[in-house]
């Protein structure tokens, strides 16, 4: 289906036989969205909003059509609903922060679960020293998931936020909300979901997945670095106060006082990030001219096809061995160390990642250190799948 697509991708003209099985930290960077970024700065670049000059009000257009862009990819109500951070972490913090601010009494709950990353886990340990409410933990089950009949028993009417990762960054098991959705309109609850392995592979919908926030990074959609993207439902852009304080968020600035923009501008202080939003959303033109349900597919078939064949690799352990996942494997190989694993497969020029993968308490449930993680993107294919398996079952053999 994407016989050709390497050739957008310049780091395979350097390295024509370079093996990316890493997309889940990064995936590598399409050759237009590139370009974008260096006409931007080449050609156009000037800082935007409240610039009267042709070449700021052309680039201050380009930039909100960018937002316009990214709202429409996941399919968002309005590209009012839109903000940019410099990651999803800083969206995740966030809304911890305004969150906890006003919205949170002592003895209210907040509810993640096992297999988050660190960034929804850390946040909520930094809030319970400003805060004493309670941070409830949902298991997983024996299959790398959540546990959903443990989910559902710990919301209650103390329950104000569940947080939960869309798709596991370790299991690729993906959260079915619909589960709780009759629960959190009985409790009013807000939901925030971390989407970065999921946006990266699926066709999102906000507006059928509901949720009060959202968060992705656009590096993992072949877009730049130094870029986030929080979705957040308009009752809560009225309801949270500014995050950070500065330019481009102000409405009036006196001496001993100060108003604030409304809607989105409320949260993003400071210059912006220009040049990375255009990227981006010429990241996202690539994707959406490949087809974000075809690249879906592509890649499911692509992980279901992989794990079969690795199944057949005797004392090696899948975690996470599930019916429907996302386009990520991680596993362990009898007593071998994961580092020696990932450092083999790098000299047959396979690059995959080993180690706890920002989910320590991941680890410890699935009681090991670390694992050699497989994640794929549109630029994988069945023939690399056939030599990654190849060459596990040659370095077994050196290693054993």
């Amino acid at each position: 289906m994407f016989e050709n697509i390497k050739s957008k991708f310049p780091v395979f003209k350097l390295n024509p036989n370079l093996v990316f099985m890493d997309s889940a930290a990064s995936a590598l960077k399409v050759d237009s969205m590139i370009k974008s970024i260096n006409d931007c700065y080449s050609y156009e670049y000037s800082n935007i909003h409240r610039g009267v000059y042709d070449l700021s009000a052309k680039l201050s257009k380009k930039y909100e059509d960018s937002r316009l862009n990214i709202s429409n990819f996941i399919c968002s109500p309005s590209q009012e609903n839109i903000i940019f951070t410099k990651n999803a972490t800083e969206g995740i913090n966030l809304i911890s922060s305004l969150f906890i601010n006003d919205f949170i009494n002592d003895g209210d709950e907040i509810i993640i679960s096992e297999l988050e990353h660190h960034a929804n886990i850390v946040p909520w340990h930094l809030a319970k020293k400003i805060k004493n409410f309670n941070l409830i933990v949902v298991e997983i089950n024996k299959n790398g998931e959540i546990n959903y009949d443990d989910l559902i028993e710990k919301i209650n009417s103390r329950t104000k936020l569940i947080s939960l990762t869309h798709m596991s960054n370790v299991t690729g098991a993906i959260t079915n909300f619909e589960k709780i959705k009759g629960l959190r309109k009985k409790f009013d609850i807000a939901l925030l979901v971390d989407g970065c392995q999921y946006a990266a592979h699926n066709q999102l919908n906000i507006a059928d997945l509901d949720p009060d926030f959202y968060v992705f990074s656009a590096h993992k959609l072949y877009g730049p670095t130094g870029l986030g993207i929080l979705y957040m439902k308009d009752k809560w852009l009225e309801k949270f106060s500014p995050y950070q304080g500065g330019g481009s968020m102000i409405e009036k600035v006196e001496m001993q006082s100060s108003t604030y923009a409304k809607g989105y501008q409320k949260f993003e202080a400071g210059t912006p990030p220009i040049v990375q939003v255009i990227g981006f959303s010429s990241a996202i033109d690539f994707l959406k001219s490949n087809d974000m349900k075809k690249i879906s597919s592509y890649e499911n078939d692509l992980q279901n096809y992989t794990s079969e064949k690795l199944k057949y690799i005797n004392s090696l352990k899948i975690y996470g061995d599930l019916e429907t996942k996302g386009s990520i494997i991680s596993f362990n190989m009898g007593n071998l160390h994961h580092n020696d694993v990932a450092l083999i497969l790098d000299k047959k020029n396979i690059a995959t990642r080993s180690g706890h993968h920002c989910a320590q308490p991941l680890m410890k449930k699935f009681n090991t250190k670390g694992t050699v993680r497989v994640s794929f993107g549109i630029y994988n294919n069945k023939s690399e799948a056939d030599y990654l398996c190849e060459s596990i079952k040659e370095l077994k053999k050196i290693l054993e």
